[in-house]
C-alpha cells in the first residue's frame, strides 16, 4: 500500500518535468527559429553598402590605407606652430595674389627669343671708267676709244669658292661716250685723217655678274668682277651698216681698300670691255678696249 501511494506521488512529479521538458524544447524551437529568421539581416547589416553594378561593368580594387601607427602619426608636422603661416598672414597673401595677379605666359619674355633676321651684305659703288688702248682679240675696231661713268650694285650670294666670297653683280651706265673716227667704212676701217674723231653718246646696263672678293674682313682686298649686259648709242657705232645696240661683257681686276667701317675705295688696275652686236646686221666690227676704273663703295647690311 505504501508503495502504491509513493508511486501516485511520483507520477505526476514525472508528468510535470516532462512536460516541463517538452515546454523547454518548444522555447528553443522558437528562439532558434527567431535567430534563423533574423541572420540574414543581421548579416547585411555588417556588410558595406555597395553601389550596383551595371551589366558588363568591371571595377579596379583600389587599396585603402591602412591607418597610421603612433610613431608615424608623430612625425607629421603640426600645421599650427610658431613658424606657420597664421590665418592673418594666408588672408593678406591671399588678397595681395588677387590686387597683383602673376604675370600671364603670354606677358613673359620667350625663353628661347627668335633670332633677328640678319640682312645679306651688300654694298653700291659710284665709278668710273677710262680706256687706254685697243687690241684685237674679238673684235677688229683698233682707233675707237670708250668712257663710261655709273652704279655697281653687288650682294653677298653664293658662300666661298677658292677663298672668295661669290657675290653677285650688276652695273649700269648712263654716261657712256664712244670716240671713233668721223668716216668709216662698212668694216670700220677709218676713211678720215687721225684726229678727226666724233663722240658718240650711250649708255650700258648689265644685269649678269659675278664678283669674287679675298679677304673680306681686311684693309686690302683683291677682286675679280665678269659683268655681261647691252649697250646702245644713239647713232649706228664703229660702222654706218653696223647697228645702234650692242652685246656687252667686261671683266676687271683690280683691288678695294677698306677707309672706313662702311666706305671702300676701289682700284681697277686692268679691265676688258668688249662689245659688238653678235651679227644682227651684216656687218660687226665689234671692239675690245683695255680700261682702268675708279670707284667709292659703301656697304649696307651685314
Amino acid at each position: 500500500m505504501p508503495t502504491n501511494r509513493v508511486c501516485q506521488i511520483i507520477s505526476p512529479l514525472r508528468l510535470h518535468r516532462q512536460q516541463f521538458r517538452i515546454h523547454n524544447s518548444h522555447y528553443g524551437l522558437l528562439l532558434a527559429a527567431a535567430i534563423t529568421a533574423a541572420s540574414p539581416h543581421i548579416a547585411i547589416a555588417q556588410q558595406p553598402q555597395t553601389p550596383p553594378i551595371a551589366d558588363g561593368a568591371t571595377f579596379a580594387k583600389t587599396d585603402v590605407p591602412a591607418p597610421l601607427s603612433t610613431t608615424e602619426a608623430a612625425t607629421i608636422p603640426n600645421p599650427v606652430g610658431p613658424d606657420s603661416p597664421s590665418s592673418d598672414t594666408l588672408s593678406a597673401d591671399s588678397s595681395a595674389s588677387a590686387t597683383n595677379p602673376p604675370p600671364s605666359p603670354i606677358d613673359e619674355p620667350s625663353a628661347n627669343p627668335k633670332p633677328r633676321k640678319r640682312t645679306p651684305e651688300s654694298e653700291i659703288a659710284v665709278e668710273g671708267m677710262v680706256s687706254y688702248g685697243n687690241w684685237q682679240i674679238f673684235a677688229a675696231g683698233i682707233h675707237e676709244a670708250l668712257y663710261t661713268g655709273g652704279f655697281e650694285y653687288d650682294r653677298h650670294s653664293w658662300g666661298k669658292f677658292i677663298g672668295a666670297q661669290m657675290d653677285y653683280a650688276a652695273d649700269f651706265m648712263p654716261l657712256v661716250l664712244l670716240k671713233e673716227p668721223a668716216v668709216l667704212n662698212e668694216y670700220g676701217v677709218r676713211r678720215s685723217y687721225p684726229g678727226n674723231n666724233v663722240i658718240i653718246p650711250g649708255l650700258a646696263f648689265s644685269p649678269i655678274g659675278l664678283r669674287m672678293e679675298w679677304r673680306h674682313d681686311k684693309r686690302f682686298k683683291p677682286y675679280f668682277t665678269v659683268l655681261g649686259g647691252a649697250i646702245g648709242f644713239t647713232q649706228k657705232a664703229l660702222s654706218p651698216d653696223a647697228s645702234y645696240y650692242d652685246f656687252t661683257l667686261h671683266e676687271s681686276i683690280g683691288f678695294y681698300l677698306k677707309m672706313s667701317q662702311r666706305v671702300d675705295m676701289r682700284f681697277g688696275l686692268f679691265g676688258d670691255f668688249h662689245f659688238s652686236n653678235a651679227y644682227i646686221t651684216n656687218y660687226n666690227p665689234g671692239l675690245d678696249v683695255m680700261n682702268s676704273s675708279l670707284a667709292v663703295s659703301y656697304h649696307f647690311g651685314g
